[in-house]
């Protein structure tokens, strides 16, 4: 009778984590409901920590290298366990099969928070080899005096679970799985479209076996579609308190990580812990999508023996995740990296990235950096301070233009660790020295050239040719046209010291200021900008050892000792 009612036990004695310490000297919280994150480059330790979490609770002594400490919660109600151990022959009790030596023992054990003997009771880890044989057939069993002790039995048991699971299953590969009730000494799961149950037929009848004996077995299947049922099967099927799960997007397509971990943000049911690790962004997007605010990330930054761990709560989930621009990029790979270099476009990333390719191909070892692009020089700020809230690397690379709007730069500068009185001076001198140069157009010249253009053009509506051209003479009213044109030459004297130290400044807090103005000043002899520049530099332009590239490569070297 101690099998039939060990579930119910179960849901009265519970185990969940309260607190983690790490090798760094960091401490974390979590709720009893929590979905757990670990982010990190490869080799940070994301792996490695589940293990530590497993190795501690099956026993206090063994080795751990990441987490130096667990603060467990146990739930009361250990009485029940100790009622419902079994004495054998020898002496000796069994709980679920466990032997626990002696009903004093387990209880000993309990006061002192050692859990060891029972632990595979309350914690579930799921390795990537272990979930593909969560999918393979199991032993049949008497449903009536026995109770189930695997997924696969308790979906032969509830209906509404097989549904359930069918249906997230359907969502990531478009077809259907079925528990063959009738399989004999085995229960195994099939794929495909569900069998119709004909009159006079049940899903026992021998009719209707042929037909479901007749679809292939999801044991029999890729690695894929074998490791996302082994994770369904656990995660929202179990009674685990702790569930581990490594590297879940293992051997599924973008799409498929993706919607699994939507599908374990919303689904996994309340009062279950569960710990991550992985290296997906995708599976990451899965889960903010869910939005769910029992979701932590934990990104691991190894340096040597020492993994600093940084937390990103809730809060900072949803400023980062609502921002359209942020939610559709590539931004959250930056998560992944040792290193990420945010530029204002597409086009920057393109360049500077080609440019570190080419000074790095002879090193066996390329450095571990993500190019990632915020859409302006607006965003700027708010890519920063999401990776650095998770402390990643991150670097900004910005047209000299951007001393331009002192809001933005100074909110990029405070959101980079500096703080806005060291290089307020400096800044101060750059703007006053531009706004006593003069323009390259004035008010009438500005004027008259509109209007030339406006004579040239005699279409209807206004042309993004004719937009552009417009755009182009508003801008040379200002002397930061002129700037941008010619980069740190434009200024002198005192201007020119300040604009040197106010450089350097930023620099050590992660900021590169582009020298020579923009972009398609490191390249002078194609008078093309934007795409049409950046592609003909790639493609006709020897990176490597062309002499005229020479500041840009000096420029993205920078990069590498920040």
């Amino acid at each position: 009778m101690f099998l039939q009612h060990f579930g119910i036990i179960m849901k009265d004695v519970k185990v969940y984590i309260d607190q983690i310490s790490f090798n760094d000297g960091s401490s974390f919280n979590f709720g009893h409901s929590d979905i757990v994150v670990f982010t990190g480059a490869n080799n940070s330790g994301k792996s490695q920590v589940l293990r530590d979490i497993k190795n501690y609770f099956a026993s206090k002594s063994s080795p751990r290298i990441i987490v130096s400490r667990i603060d467990p919660c146990f739930g009361m109600n250990i009485q029940a366990l100790v009622d419902a151990c079994v004495t054998t022959i020898d002496g000796n009790c069994l709980l679920h099969g466990i032997n626990v030596y002696s009903k004093d023992h387990l209880q000993q054990k309990w006061n002192r928070r050692d859990i060891s003997l029972i632990h595979s009771l309350f914690i579930n880890y799921l390795s990537t080899e272990d979930r593909l044989k969560k999918a393979d057939s199991v032993p049949s069993f008497n449903a009536v005096t026995e109770s189930a002790k695997n997924p696969i039995q308790k979906l032969y048991l509830n209906d509404v679970l097989e549904n359930e699971l069918s249906n997230l299953f359907h969502q990531a590969f478009g077809t259907e799985i079925i528990v063959n009730r009738g399989a004999g000494s085995q229960i195994p799961i099939h794929m495909g479209p569900k069998p119709a149950i004909e009159e006079g037929e049940d899903r026992v009848s021998r009719s209707y076996l042929q037909k479901l004996g007749q679809l292939p077995l999801i044991q029999n299947q890729g690695d894929g579609m074998r490791s996302f049922t082994g994770i369904l099967l656990d995660a929202f099927t179990s009674d685990y308190d702790i569930t581990l799960i490594d590297e879940p997007e293992a051997f599924l397509h973008p799409p498929q990580a993706r919607l699994l971990g939507k599908m374990l943000a919303k689904n996994t049911p309340s009062n279950r812990q569960v710990f991550i690790s992985t290296h997906s962004e995708d599976f990451l997007k899965g889960l903010l999508d869910a939005d769910n605010e029992n979701v932590k990330i934990i990104r691991i930054n190894r340096e040597g023996n020492i993994n600093h761990m940084s937390i990103l709560n809730n809060d900072d989930i949803k400023n980062l995740w609502q921002d359209p621009i942020l939610r559709y990029s590539n931004v959250l790979s930056g998560l992944f990296h040792s290193k990420v270099v945010v530029c204002e476009s597409d086009t920057d990333c393109r360049f500077y990235q080609a440019i570190l390719t080419a000074i790095n191909d002879d090193d066996s070892i390329s450095p571990d950096i993500l190019f990632t692009h915020c859409g302006g020089k607006q965003r700027l700020k708010t890519v920063i301070k999401a990776l650095k809230a998770l402390n990643v690397k991150t670097v900004a690379i910005t047209d000299i233009d951007v001393l331009n709007d002192k809001k933005n730069f100074q909110e990029i500068i405070e959101t980079s660790g500096e703080v806005w009185d060291n290089v307020e001076t400096q800044w101060k001198i750059i703007s006053e020295y531009v706004k006593s140069q003069r323009a390259q157009l004035d008010t009438e010249e500005v004027k008259s050239e509109i209007e030339t253009i406006f004579k040239t053009f005699n279409e209807p509506q206004l042309t993004t040719e004719i937009t552009n051209k417009i755009k182009k003479v508003i801008k040379m009213s200002s002397a930061w046209s002129k700037v941008k044109e010619t980069g740190k030459a434009f200024f002198s004297g005192d201007a020119y010291k300040a604009f040197s130290e106010l450089y350097d400044r930023c620099k050590s807090y992660g900021i590169l200021i582009v020298p020579v103005g923009e972009l398609e000043c490191f390249y002078k002899p194609d008078a093309n900008h934007g795409t049409k520049w950046v592609n003909n530099v790639l493609e006709s332009v020897d990176l490597k050892n062309d002499a005229e590239l020479d500041s840009a490569r000096s420029f993205v070297r920078e990069i590498l000792v920040i």
